[in-house]
């Protein structure tokens, strides 16, 4: 990848700043169950080179294939332990001593395991053996590890004015500009290192479809959608009909679970046969999901109809009958139009899902967009040109141009802790760049300090900046 100067030079300036200010790693911000764990592990985010608890080296050749039935966790894996390949599975625990707590080392299904991956372990050595007494690898993971722009959500600074306001205030707009666009290269930056990481354990196709559809989780929904995605990898679920594939979006999510055909509308009753004509036949082979189906946690609370999961659910089934024309401008830099892919999400359509929000609610009176112009942008700021900026650096200037559609809270209090009521706050708030640059640099320093703004040393270091 072709590095950023912008997002360099802002990363610099950042770091300069806090020149010796100890630095604490991040932890989870909130108890994580052992699926998202997975789903973390598997998608890259710890990386795929490790030390083990006897400090040999571990480099992930093969992340393999997440299992859906019993035993361990991933299968056909491929881990380099100090120059020598194992083909095997891997195991995700939580805690070291849940090997033993679950009776893994009592089970032939897990004499195969190759690396014994956890996040806690006891003071005293703790040994992961198999039943055939074979000593496993051990590799002890952290929060740490994980790149920065997955760190976890920390509670948003009060809305209040800065002391960064005042030098802003006298900064011309061009040097306001200056900053806030190379805090937006940095972040888009920190995006698609993410991204690639995830390109280079799954591959690019697979990561792109992954990343789709956390984007159509909207912000609630992201995990669960980024667990099915890879629970049905792309491979398998494109080589499907379009009832099938359907079927197995809906059955692995639960959504066909407890819902009553005298409950719902003709037409639902209509496409709920649809999808139990072949879900029925698939159930079997899942068996694992399905009991660990609260994993998903689908958060249903104070979400707009539009939003709903189910809805977004059919949105994606709608993605993949048009794969083609979804990943081919993503898949190669040098063909990407802007304008050619954003007709093909906004062109999108389906029988059943055009006219409703839930498999219970009434048909709406008239066809709603799956994918709305909101949606198109989001995908085009997390997924698009994090993606492609960096293997063709020209689409930065296109980036610069896109609108900024939505603003949520934290954006509002970026504005009000730089800004106040200055009036140039309007010029820095129209752009989807300005957007994300004030994210940037909010969550890089305000949400950082905890002084109260007395000891931050942004305001100073300000006039630093060219």
């Amino acid at each position: 990848m072709t590095p950023l100067p912008l997002a360099d030079q802002y990363a610099r300036f950042r770091d300069a700043v806090f020149a010796g200010v100890a630095e604490v790693l991040p932890g989870f911000a909130e108890p994580m169950t052992e699926m998202e764990l997975q789903s973390l592990w598997f998608a890259g985010a710890f990386g795929s080179e490790f030390t083990t608890t006897d400090g040999k080296a571990v480099k992930i050749a093969d992340f393999g294939v997440w299992n859906s039935g019993a035993g361990p966790d991933f299968n056909h894996c491929a881990v380099v332990i100090d120059g020598q390949t194992l083909r095997g599975d891997i195991e995700l625990d939580p805690d070291a001593r849940d090997w033993e707590r679950h009776a893994h080392g009592a089970n032939e299904n897990f004499n195969r395991v190759v690396l014994h991956l956890f996040l806690h372990a006891p003071e005293e050595r703790f040994f992961t053996r198999t039943s055939a007494h074979h000593a496993v690898p051990q590799v002890l993971l952290h929060a740490g590890m994980l790149p920065e722009g997955t760190k976890p959500k920390q509670n948003l600074a009060p809305a209040r004015l800065g002391r960064c306001s005042t030098p802003l205030r006298e900064m011309d707009a061009a040097r306001v500009q200056s900053i806030i666009e190379s805090a937006a290269q940095h972040r888009l930056e920190l995006k698609s290192k993410r991204l690639h990481r995830s390109v280079a354990a799954q591959g690019r196709e697979q990561a792109i479809y992954q990343a789709l559809a956390q984007t159509l989780g909207y912000r609630k929904n992201q995990q669960p959608f980024a667990i099915l995605a890879q629970r049905m990898p792309l491979k398998k679920i494109t080589q499907m009909d379009a009832a099938k594939r359907e079927a197995w979006l809906f059955g692995i999510s639960g959504f066909l679970e407890g819902i009553r055909s005298d409950d719902t509308e003709p037409a639902t009753r209509s496409y709920l046969r649809q999808l139990w004509s072949e879900w029925w036949r698939l159930r079997s082979g899942v068996e694992r999901w399905l009991d660990d189906r609260q994993a998903l946690r689908w958060k249903l609370n104070a979400i707009r109809p539009g939003n709903h999961p189910q809805r977004r659910l059919g949105a994606l089934a709608a993605m993949l009958e048009s794969w083609s024309a979804i990943v081919t401008p993503l898949a190669d830099a040098t063909r990407w139009s802007q304008a050619a892919w954003r007709e093909s999400l906004l062109a999108l359509t389906h029988d059943f899902w055009a006219t409703h929000y839930t498999l219970l609610a009434d048909s709406a009176e008239k066809p709603v967009a799956l994918i709305g112009e909101t949606r198109v942008q989001e995908m085009l700021a997390n997924v698009a040109y994090p993606l492609l900026v960096p293997e063709r650096t020209r689409l930065w200037a296109e980036y610069l141009e896109l609108p900024a559609l939505l603003d949520n809270q934290k954006v509002r209090l970026a504005v009000q802790r730089l800004f106040g009521d200055d009036p140039k706050s309007k010029d820095f708030s129209k752009k989807l760049h300005h957007h994300q640059g004030l994210l940037q640099i909010y969550e890089d320093f305000c949400l950082e300090d905890d002084s109260a703004c007395a000891d931050c040393p942004f305001p100073e270091r300000l006039k630093e900046w060219t």
